[in-house]
């Protein structure tokens, strides 16, 4: 931890100001998580300690312990708090600081203390209701299927020295509740799954090619519209991208091609500057034509006088 600047007018003795501000930053960001992670570490001790309570109350009323019991203690609880602290009833989730722990646990005996440490108590009330099946008449909790394996997952990119952020935390989620949405319909009905699962691949890789596409025109309309590429340009460098993956643009993409043209290819082009009058262009490339086609001629008929006198 940093040394506190008791005099911010007087930081020229403390080095480079920018180095300060960063010091300051990660001090204050420090603090702040250490007041987080202290928040989480009460709250499973909480959770613990109240499941303990309960599994006594259940354990010394045995056939008279009900579905409302565990709530109503966890009320009891919260509301004796009340009498001492001012603040909201929802803030005091006993509850789901239970469920947490259990899930931990659950966590813990499958998978080892280092990945169920891993996760922070917010990030376990995230899931508790998706992968914890919880009875609080039996007070008995168990893993609901795929997310044991986004846990590891978590706790591995983070063995790693991986970020994990909360959006990239939320999108495992996200991803893990299709996954166990989809395992259940696969028991459930084999061939409805199969379906859906090749619909949902057609519709990612429509998704894709829409998303890929509206990003190259807008990339190429900002560029054209900007004048940093002429309409040209833009089309060069496509046949250029198109030629590096083995794909050349057929004319139908870019127009007549000499490179590539086809006997077919030429005539439609005579076919469209008659069509459109260019008389005046239809004569320069006439002549240019005569000139090349003469040129070539001559050529092979050389090749052809050298051919014989090789053969005599």
């Amino acid at each position: 931890m940093s040394t506190p600047i008791s005099n911010v007018n007087d930081i020229t003795t403390l080095g480079d100001k920018s180095s300060v501000h960063e010091a300051a930053v990660a001090e204050i960001v420090g603090l702040i998580r250490a007041k987080y992670e202290d928040e989480g570490n009460r709250n499973f001790a909480i959770g613990k300690r109240a499941f303990e309570h309960a599994q006594w109350q259940k354990g010394n009323f045995p056939g008279t312990y009900l579905n409302g019991d565990f709530e109503a203690l966890m009320n009891r609880i919260r509301d004796d708090v009340r009498l001492w602290v001012p603040i909201k009833a929802e803030s005091i989730q006993i509850g789901q600081w239970v469920r947490c722990h259990v899930l931990r646990e659950l966590v813990r005996e499958n998978a080892g203390d280092d990945v169920a440490n891993t996760l922070t108590h917010f990030e376990y009330k995230c899931i508790i209701g998706k992968a914890l099946h919880f009875t609080v008449k039996d007070l008995e909790g168990s893993l609901t299927e795929c997310w044991l394996d986004m846990v590891k997952a978590v706790a591995s990119d983070r063995a790693k020295g991986l970020r994990v952020s909360r959006e990239d935390f939320e999108n495992r989620v996200a991803l893990t509740i299709r996954a166990a949405d989809a395992s259940r319909m696969a028991k459930l009905d084999p061939v409805k799954a199969a379906a859906k699962l090749a619909s949902d691949a057609v519709k990612a890789d429509a998704a894709k090619v829409a998303k890929s596409t509206k990003d190259i025109t807008a990339a190429v309309d900002t560029a054209i519209a900007s004048g940093a590429v002429s309409p040209e340009g833009a089309l060069a460098i496509l046949e250029g991208v198109a030629k590096h993956h083995g794909k050349p643009l057929v004319a139908a993409s870019i127009g007549f091609d000499p490179a590539t043209c086809t006997v077919e290819d030429c005539e439609k082009l005579a076919a469209a500057m008659f069509g459109a009058g260019k008389l005046v262009e239809m004569k320069a490339l006439a002549a240019k034509l005569a000139k090349g086609i003469a040129t070539l001629e001559k050529a092979a008929a050389k090749v052809a006088v050298k051919a014989e006198k090789v053969a005599a």
